[in-house]
């Protein structure tokens, strides 16, 4: 459906990992058949050799199994607080090195700019790394060389134009809108997707923010709660950066 609505006028990367190679695989050439742009794949979480260790070139033979299964760019996200292997800066470089399709990292292993920089020492410019993790460091990864944002936020107005800004060297203005935003991505991050849905219900994107079990829906006094932080951000972003918070006809 969202290759039927979009018809080809955007750039589509589509979460195909598995714990299975053989589904990850399957999948992965579906998306491309299907006209991705790319496909994003974290490392399985039963490829560790104990408590959050990797076992580096097991990881490695399932990226390059997939790689050469499809033409299409892979993003390997780098995602451990899901109880995935850590990859270190080493590995990640081996992969991209070696694999000619992983050309990006979506990095979500804070401190990320840490992370990043480590990374790019390394790998150089050759491997493109998006911010992620909430944006929680989204300013700083791009200020250590993030070469965008790539994180599911509700607002993506303020990521977009405060991606803008830094692009075209307006750092305060860039700078500015990151500050203001953190009580909500700070929101996001603790609470996770009810408080995406219930802003995008309140955006008129969709019709009802329940979450299917087993999965907790927001309490009222929480409901409340974001509605005043929304509220702050919204009115603080437009009155310091111009920025009016993205609406939609409400969904009949």
């Amino acid at each position: 459906m969202t290759f039927e609505i979009t018809g080809g006028k955007l750039p589509i990367v589509v979460g195909t990992g598995n714990e299975d190679l053989q589904l990850t695989v399957q999948s992965s050439i579906s998306a491309q058949g299907l006209g991705a742009s790319a496909v994003m794949i974290p490392p399985p979480k039963s490829l560790k050799t104990g408590p959050g260790a990797p076992n580096e070139d097991a990881i490695f033979d399932y990226f390059s199994s997939i790689g050469d299964a499809i033409e299409i760019p892979i993003v390997v996200q780098d995602f451990p607080q899901t109880d995935r292997p850590k990859m270190s800066p080493m590995l990640i470089t081996r992969l991209n090195r070696e694999i000619s399709n992983a050309e990006y990292l979506k990095l979500e292993d804070p401190p990320t700019p840490l992370k990043l920089t480590k990374i790019r020492e390394i790998a150089g410019d050759r491997l493109k790394i998006f911010s992620a993790f909430y944006g929680r460091d989204s300013f700083w990864d791009l200020v250590h060389g993030a070469v965008g944002i790539m994180t599911s936020s509700p607002t993506p107005e303020y990521l977009v134009t405060m991606y803008d800004a830094y692009v075209a060297r307006d750092l305060k203005k860039a700078f500015d809108i990151y500050l203001n935003t953190l009580p909500l991505v700070y929101y996001c991050s603790e609470l996770g997707l009810a408080v995406r849905k219930e802003i995008l219900v309140k955006r008129g994107v969709i019709r009802t923010s329940r979450m299917k079990l087993p999965e907790k829906e927001l309490v009222d006094s929480q409901k409340r709660e974001l509605a005043d932080v929304l509220h702050w951000v919204e009115k603080t972003v437009l009155s310091s950066s111009g920025v009016a918070p993205l609406s939609f006809p409400r969904v009949p």
